[in-house]
């Protein structure tokens, strides 16, 4: 890689532990890995707006053993698209936003994220779906490999729904280690037919309790030839778990990051990352 350049953006209060990111025509969609909303963020009047997507008892600073482990989104024709883990039964749920109305569609996604354990032989421990993009008419999910066996893997969805009549591959992906660290998908955003993916390095081995951060690694991948292309690592100490393209021009490639600092602070600071072309 040529070079990058990081540099914080904005800080939005009301969001805690941001784990996904969208940007479309100056709005920013997050969400949050122990939240049941859907946050909306115009850059431009900095008004945060929430959409609740499932009700509780507690529907923000949710306890680990009863959230959703919201860990991806993506906007899609006419609708914005969240994702649980899967790492537990409790977080294989997705939830379809129209952009138009709001209405909010829940989506069972147990038999997907099933169909996947088998399709890849990926035990339950070691299963984390923690991005999720779009690629023409296909989804692409990918599973960090924080777990036991350390699988990277990105599954394609091919169709249109993702609770039936779907068809599925996967490519296992080997991800370098650096240092003696390991790093796991943490989410993707697809420009043109490159997958641009950041991922994170934590000690441990659990897709379920958090481990001290390793850094953060910015990487791409050939979507036809699924060649991993070269990766570099962008932060010794930061955990970044979302990523979207956005407007440059520059000549070479931008990108928002938000980050994931495992404290319950309730500020998510938004980064942006410029990357040279070769």
């Amino acid at each position: 890689m040529n070079g990058f350049y990081l540099q914080a953006l904005l800080k939005i209060i009301g969001i805690s532990a941001a784990s996904g990111i969208t940007y479309s025509n100056g709005l920013l969609h997050l969400v949050s890995d122990n939240g049941n909303y859907l946050y909306e963020y115009p850059m431009a009047t900095g008004q945060l707006t929430r959409h609740l997507l499932r009700d509780g008892a507690q529907t923000e600073q949710v306890a680990k053993a009863r959230k959703m482990d919201l860990e991806a989104i993506v906007e899609r024709d006419d609708a914005i698209y969240v994702f649980g883990s899967g790492s537990t039964p409790a977080r294989e749920v997705g939830f379809a936003v129209s952009k138009t109305d709001h209405y909010i569609d829940t989506l069972r996604l147990h038999t997907l994220f099933d169909a996947m354990r088998s399709i890849a032989e990926i035990q339950p421990e070691d299963f984390n779906v923690e991005g999720v993009a779009a690629h023409g008419a296909d989804w692409l999910f990918l599973n960090r490999g924080n777990g036991p066996g350390g699988r990277n893997v990105l599954f394609t969805v091919h169709g249109a729904s993702l609770t039936e009549n779907f068809q599925l591959s996967y490519d296992e992906i080997s991800l370098p280690m650096v240092d003696g660290l390991s790093f796991g998908f943490s989410d993707a955003t697809v420009v043109g037919d490159t997958l641009y993916f950041i991922a994170t390095a934590e000690a441990g081995q659990s897709t379920y309790l958090d481990g001290e951060v390793g850094g953060s690694l910015f990487g791409a991948l050939d979507l036809e030839s699924r060649k991993l292309l070269p990766t570099q690592v962008i932060s010794r100490s930061q955990k970044f778990e979302g990523i979207t393209a956005y407007p440059t021009e520059s000549g070479g490639l931008s990108f928002l990051l938000c980050e994931d600092n495992d404290s319950a602070s309730d500020t998510a600071t938004v980064y942006r990352l410029d990357v040279a072309l070769p």
